[in-house]
């Protein structure tokens, strides 16, 4: 999530500084993002009539960059959100989520995917909805089972988004956008931790 305010900072005043936050982070990492992808399709040349040119061509160039542009952009608007509204993000991303996961059980059976894969997606599908709700309603362990879901799913996606982009046909981007909005996830709940308390557990 983006950096918090003071508490008692009127409502209006947190979401210029949270939108200016925002802002500035999304055109520092595509600022960045553009330097450095120049200069690693600069270093990857092919030999064409006894010439160097680069083997990204310029659409192709331009549609990466775009890419990262668009999954930043969505990436800092959650963010966004999240900073504003912790419980809805935390709660509502996940089911959105969930959605995703079995559309992708399906498709991965539909493709002959190995069955593990169409396992864990319809399993963490069916398990989302249902941990979002009992956290909603105060439930300390559905929260922190959401909680280490969210972000296993979150490091798990990072590493295997290449795969994962393979396997689907997706552009590595848009795969690079899940576990992204499982780290906002994981950011927006570990921010309501206050609110859940030992009620669950008699006392000795």
């Amino acid at each position: 999530m983006l950096p918090g305010m003071p508490p008692g900072t009127p409502p209006a005043n947190r979401m210029v500084f949270a939108s200016a936050v925002a802002v500035i982070c999304v055109i520092a990492l595509n600022a960045l993002f553009y330097f450095l992808s120049d200069s690693y399709f600069g270093s990857h040349l092919t030999l064409v009539g006894g010439s160097s040119v680069r083997t990204f061509s310029p659409d192709q160039e331009s549609h990466i960059r775009m890419l990262f542009a668009v999954t930043s952009v969505v990436t800092a608007a959650l963010a966004l959100v999240a900073t504003l509204s912790p419980r809805a993000v935390g709660h509502l991303a996940p089911v959105a989520l969930s959605l995703l996961h079995l559309a992708g059980a399906m498709f991965a059976y539909s493709r002959g995917a190995p069955g593990v894969l169409g396992a864990v997606l319809l399993i963490s599908g069916g398990l989302m909805p249902v941990l979002s709700w009992h956290s909603m309603r105060g439930s300390r362990p559905a929260w922190a089972f959401l909680v280490a879901l969210c972000g296993t799913f979150a490091v798990v996606e990072l590493f295997g988004a290449p795969k994962i982009a393979a396997a689907t046909g997706l552009s590595l981007w848009t795969a690079m956008l899940m576990p992204s909005i499982n780290a906002v996830i994981v950011s927006a709940l570990v921010a309501l931790r206050g609110e859940y308390t030992e009620r669950d557990v008699l006392p000795a």
